[in-house]
């Protein structure tokens, strides 16, 4: 499969694919890969090596959000071969205790979002290329710079998001409405939705709330092209048949 492929693409694969697609991400960065086990269930164990750097990672290629019991795995398998660096890549997202877990184990998680951004990443020039490591690194650095901006928001009553103004449509009376305002308004349903919780929304559940606002997504049709442009924009993705989940 080719590195450049796209994350729809990859969703289609089965395990043993997405291994090997990973594998030769990791080749490009000039890592030298060994698989050291295979789970139907649990995915793929490598270790990669550069020189004496030695990186766990297991590879889940998953209809459905990963929970903790990856972060436990991984763990088990750097503690078992002494790795320097533990890490998960899945084409999908990972749940809070998941993700709680790998913030006090210093894991490493590479969601959909993230790994799109490791393609990328593969795909630079060699001499624009950085380490994994740094990859790594910057993963870390955002995820706590996001943990600070959020709580330094809500803390001055700041965090509602701004509006852009410059990408306008029309509402049913010729109004012009941000396309912005559609995009808060779905992030604002999905949280109306699951709460607090990372879980995927079926889709007629989210069909339904989204029907409550005409004048912003129209009639259930509308509603369904939109989410469409929202998939192509990696917004929001199918995790499985019937359900959405922001990215």
């Amino acid at each position: 499969m080719d590195v450049s492929c796209d994350l729809s693409e990859l969703d289609k694969t089965s395990g043993r694919e997405f291994e090997e697609f990973i594998i030769k991400i990791f080749e490009k960065l000039g890592y030298f890969s060994t698989v050291t086990n295979r789970s139907k269930e649990y995915g793929s164990d490598i270790m990669l090596q550069q020189s004496d750097f030695r990186i766990a990672v297991q590879t889940t290629r998953s209809n459905s959000e990963l929970n903790f019991t990856s972060v436990q795995r991984v763990l088990a398998y750097s503690r078992k071969y002494s790795s320097d660096l533990s890490a998960v890549i899945t084409n999908n997202k990972f749940l809070n205790s998941a993700k709680n877990l790998a913030k006090t184990k210093n894991v490493i998680l590479i969601d959909r979002k993230k790994l799109l951004e490791l393609i990328e990443f593969s795909n630079l020039p060699v001499t624009q290329r950085k380490d994994f490591v740094e990859f790594c690194n910057h993963i870390q650095n955002n995820t706590v710079k996001e943990e600070i901006d959020k709580k330094s928001l809500e803390f001055l009553g700041l965090n509602s998001q701004k509006t852009d103004h410059s990408l306008l449509t029309k509402n049913s009376f010729g109004r012009p409405i941000p396309l912005n305002n559609k995009k808060e308004k779905l992030f604002q349903i999905f949280k109306e939705i699951r709460g607090d919780n990372d879980t995927s929304v079926n889709e007629d559940i989210l069909l339904d709330f989204m029907e409550k606002y005409p004048l912003l997504f129209g009639n259930k049709s509308e509603s369904e092209i939109f989410l469409q442009i929202m998939i192509n924009q990696f917004v929001v993705f199918k995790p499985k048949d019937n359900y959405y989940n922001l990215v």
